[in-house]
């Protein structure tokens, strides 16, 4: 979720939730107010009753007699008039003009008749009709007006806190973009918000930081390499002329044969030590179209010789006829040149390497001993060969890392390799 959404619903709902209980003790007062109305209303019309009643000797009798339609009069005693207490409640009553029940607020009190020295129950009731309905109105405004404002708070804070937010999505997205290789530094745009002045400021400190350490980082591991590269081609030289030279016994011979095999192997590991370090830091950034079918079939007929001489069987079966990836040229060749390297390498005398592509996918079949560890690690190697590195695989996940391929190997019986490419 972006931040902008998840900041908005949270300051929304807290808003809207603030809204919903001053609604509700709004509607409570106002509900209050209206029914205080009509109870003081009824309390008048109570009080002008008592008054008639006692200063006239014939009203209450007339009141008797004629019914009103919302005063009802009952004789009581003392026994029940001393200890009655007066009620407002909700009621319903039966009115015949509408045929229906309707709701009417009802006083219910008890009062004493100085006329006829007689105890009477009163109860005089009117219709909440028009209350009810001013209640609902009331009601139906502050719905409307509660989702009007959520609506307006929504989408107010939405667009002040995306306005605000501008320079950090800005920063991500050239974080996004920003490649270490480039040596570029993100233009940081002035803003007036403190925090993110700050994190502009932290950020291109950073920045600075990570490129020089990069360029100090590949200017030593290419220095490393030329400077190691030199003397071990001057010393596998120099062991090889003296080889050349019939001066030596067979057991100096030997000895050097021994020593030059070791040098071989420690140049051969500074070279692909130093295409690993590139790869890693994205130094091949050219990218074009390669067919990796005619690079499978290439590589392959570069092998021919090897695999003739183990008396391996390759074999390529193609679903289609070009598999076109955007990547370095020069980082197929490798990936390709590895990984059937690799299969000829960990095979068996009399060996099969079965190669399978389809239109998004290569599957590498070969024969071989199983390996208990990670097979793409550092110097993890099954091959018995003085001359493997032990990093072809590890430069093989290197190259599928970087260009977001993906790779696998399983072993039942046989090593499988599948390579698997974007669509």
């Amino acid at each position: 979720m972006k931040l902008s959404n998840h900041l908005t619903i949270r300051l929304s709902g807290i808003f809207i939730l603030i809204m919903l209980v001053w609604s509700i003790i709004y509607f409570f007062f106002q509900m209050t107010e209206i029914y205080d109305g009509i109870d003081e209303g009824l309390n008048n019309l109570k009080q002008e009753f008592i008054y008639e009643a006692n200063r006239s000797p014939d009203f209450v009798v007339d009141m008797e007699k004629h019914n009103p339609l919302n005063i009802i009069i009952d004789k009581i005693s003392f026994e029940e008039a001393k200890d009655f207490k007066e009620t407002y409640t909700a009621s319903k009553v039966y009115f015949i003009t509408e045929e229906e029940e309707e709701e009417v607020r009802m006083l219910t009190t008890a009062f004493f008749c100085e006329q006829n020295n007689q105890y009477y129950k009163l109860k005089i009731f009117t219709s909440t009709v028009e209350s009810d309905d001013l209640i609902k109105s009331m009601l139906y405004l502050l719905i409307a007006l509660w989702v009007c404002l959520a609506l307006v708070i929504i989408l107010v804070i939405k667009r002040v806190i995306h306005s605000s937010n501008k320079p950090f999505y800005q920063l991500l997205h050239d974080l996004k973009n920003f490649k270490l290789g480039d040596g570029k530094m993100i233009e940081f745009p002035a803003n007036n918000i403190y925090e993110y002045t700050e994190l502009n400021s932290s950020v291109k400190d950073l920045l600075e930081d990570n490129i020089n350490a990069y360029n100090e980082q590949k200017n030593f591991i290419e220095n490393a390499s030329h400077e190691l590269q030199t003397p071990l081609s001057i010393t596998i030289g120099k062991l090889e002329l003296i080889m050349n030279s019939n001066k030596l016994d067979q057991q100096q011979l030997e000895e050097m044969a021994s020593a030059l095999n070791s040098l071989n192997r420690m140049k051969r590991l500074n070279s692909s030590l130093l295409l690993l370090s590139k790869i890693k830091n994205k130094q091949f950034s050219e990218k074009e179209a390669v067919d990796m079918v005619n690079i499978f079939e290439e590589i392959a007929n570069d092998f021919e010789d090897i695999t003739n001489h183990k008396e391996i069987t390759l074999t390529i079966n193609k679903k289609v006829d070009t598999l076109i990836v955007q990547m370095n040229k020069d980082l197929a060749y490798i990936l390709v040149n590895n990984l059937i390297k690799n299969a000829v390498s960990h095979n068996i005398k009399k060996g099969k390497i079965e190669i399978s592509i389809d239109e998004n996918s290569v599957i590498i079949t070969n024969d071989g001993e199983p390996v208990n560890t990670d097979i793409f690690e550092r110097y993890v190697s099954a091959s018995k060969d003085a001359k493997s590195s032990g990093l072809g695989l590890s430069i093989v996940k290197s190259i599928v890392e970087l260009y977001k391929f993906r790779i696998t190997h399983e072993y039942k019986g046989k090593h499988m390799f599948k390579l698997v490419f974007p669509n």
